[in-house]
């Protein structure tokens, strides 16, 4: 259980909720492929697109993270992780668009760098750990297999299993230390489907 104190998990908060974005046309197609445990850097060749699809549009101005289909980050976001130096995390540059508005220092994150980190015994899932078929409920870390991980390659992971993205209380210290717009974090060992949502998160779409 030592990790379970130890990693977060990324989402947005604040009225970075307000807002559904998704890749626009046009946007590269390496880049729908962003939940591959592998290298997209053969695979993409030009920009991600993304624009605003529901929410007040009028008042729309990007945050520093935003959770749509993939994870998009804003250069001050993607500033704060490069002294990490992390393996198996790639940023790849994207224009958010809002009718004539365009952000172009913008990136979709790509996570690649995995583990398959979930203790059976203490996380509760509904479903089968057979094939991976089930919805995570309440997440514990396995100790065995992360004692085994040099720090520097689990400062930032993706759960081999399932799609959660994983940070370590020292890149969550720097990223909250940047004042960056739209993120929060939830501890491991407080996180559950439930967590991910707060009255803040909802406003006027």
């Amino acid at each position: 259980m030592k990790y379970d104190s130890q990693y977060y998990l990324l989402c947005e908060s604040g009225h970075a909720g307000f807002y559904m974005l998704g890749e626009d046309e046009g946007s590269d197609d390496g880049l729908a492929h962003l939940m591959a445990l592998r290298s997209l850097k053969r695979d993409v060749k030009g920009r991600g697109k993304v624009k605003v699809y529901e929410g007040n549009k009028a008042k729309f101005t990007p945050c520093d993270y935003h959770e749509i289909a993939e994870q998009m980050v804003s250069e001050k976001f993607r500033q704060v992780l490069l002294p990490f130096n992390l393996p198996g995390v790639d940023f790849y540059p994207t224009d958010v668009t809002n009718d004539d508005k365009v952000w172009s220092d913008y990136y979709m994150m790509h996570i690649w760098q995995h583990h398959k980190a979930i203790h059976h015994g203490r996380s509760v899932i509904d479903g089968t750990y057979v094939k991976d078929d089930f919805f995570l409920e309440a997440l514990s870390l396995d100790e065995t297999v992360l004692d085994k991980v040099p720090l520097e390659e689990r400062l930032v992971f993706t759960l081999e299993e399932k799609p959660q993205f994983l940070f370590h209380e020292t890149v969550v210290e720097a990223l909250e230390a940047a004042n960056l717009s739209g993120i929060g974090f939830i501890r491991v060992d407080e996180w559950g489907p439930g967590a991910m949502f707060s009255d803040e998160d909802f406003g006027d779409l």
